[in-house]
């Protein structure tokens, strides 16, 4: 018997280097569906639709909120961002692996309904070197900046409510480290299906003893 898929809810604080450890983490497990959000703000540079995200409307991001069409959704800052429920459980019943890129907030909505997945956040080194790479982007104001900043701060102290917390000093360290948290999760004895029926008639007699 297949069992179902797993669902990786994956967070971070913005330019904790999130978009380029999943990238990587493509090439690591091409097996692996990422999920792709549905968002309300402007494409930034290099961004490509339904690739990064699908940029929609207001009036489609709310017209799907009425059809209960998301997993989750959530305002963040001036744009709505949206995980869709259909293609996650597509992929989950057909026993493959998804990753889910989500916001703390969004994190926490699904802790709170008891959502089975696993939950990994991605932390930066310092909040120093967090402001240094948010400066290299070159693509906000500083007020921006510091908005972002101060949001940081409040995911940062959500941390605890993940399952793994990965500090991210080095992208290609920090694949490697999401790579096994995703390969060993599969392996957990709730997952195990025997490959045979003798192995499972032994198991069965064991719980029921």
């Amino acid at each position: 018997m297949q069992s179902n898929g797993i669902v990786f809810i994956l967070s971070a604080p913005s330019g904790a280097g999130k978009t380029t450890i999943c990238k990587l983490l493509k090439q690591k497990l091409p097996d692996l569906k990422f999920s792709i959000s549905h968002t309300t703000r402007k494409p930034r540079d290099g961004e490509v639709e339904a690739t990064d995200y699908y940029f929609i409307s207001q009036k489609e991001f709310e017209n799907k909120i009425q059809k209960g069409d998301f997993l989750e959704w959530a305002k963040v800052f001036d744009s709505f961002y949206g995980t869709g429920l259909e293609t996650i459980e597509h992929h989950r019943n057909k026993g493959q692996n998804v990753l889910v890129e989500l916001d703390v907030q969004g994190a926490k909505s699904l802790r709170m309904i008891n959502y089975k997945a696993v939950f990994i956040f991605i932390m930066p080194p310092s909040l120093k070197e967090l402001k240094s790479r948010l400066n290299k982007r070159a693509t906000e104001s500083v007020n921006s900046i510091q908005n972002r900043l101060e949001e940081s701060k409040k995911e940062i102290q959500q941390s605890t409510q993940y399952d793994y917390i990965l500090t991210n000093f080095d992208a290609e360290k920090t694949t490697n480290n999401l790579y096994s948290i995703i390969t060993a999760e599969q392996f957990r004895e709730k997952r195990y299906q025997p490959s045979s029926p003798d192995i499972r008639d032994l198991i069965d007699k064991k719980e029921s003893n």
